[in-house]
């Protein structure tokens, strides 16, 4: 499940940047690409669930709209980054912003509204109770 779609880059950035950011050869086309944008998109996902698989089940359902956002973001660098486009300052700092964000996600300084963390486990155990059995089968006490 993606936590951002083309749509949701329209509605955030406006149709004309996305057609922009969507040509593949420098022309303005007629109508948003969506494979770039997907493949943005796709890319953004993987970036945050990266950070957050250490503390919540990836990917999230229901998605929260902060993460959206992010994916948004993320999205819109990658889509600034190459050939002749260079990112504006908003979208570099935009995407700094957003990885430390999910860094403080990622180290829990930061939470998920609505979203439970999973709970953390520890593989080792120590005991201070005294041992029934020896190691090779004999009693202890």
């Amino acid at each position: 499940m993606a936590y951002a779609t083309v749509q949701d880059m329209i509605g955030r950035f406006g149709e004309i940047e996305m057609l922009r950011l969507s040509s593949v050869d420098g022309v303005l086309p007629d109508v948003v690409n969506p494979v770039p944008v997907e493949q943005a998109l796709a890319d953004a996902d993987g970036i945050i669930d990266s950070y957050l698989r250490k503390r919540y089940r990836v990917p999230l359902a229901p998605v929260p709209q902060v993460i959206t956002r992010a994916s948004c973001l993320l999205a819109r660098y990658d889509l600034s980054v190459g050939g002749d486009r260079e990112p504006a300052d908003q979208v570099k700092s935009d995407r700094k912003d957003i990885v430390a964000w999910l860094t403080q996600l990622s180290t829990g300084t930061a939470t998920l509204e609505g979203v439970a963390p999973i709970e953390q486990t520890s593989s080792a155990r120590a005991s201070d109770r005294p041992r029934m059995f020896g190691r090779h089968g004999e009693v202890g006490l």
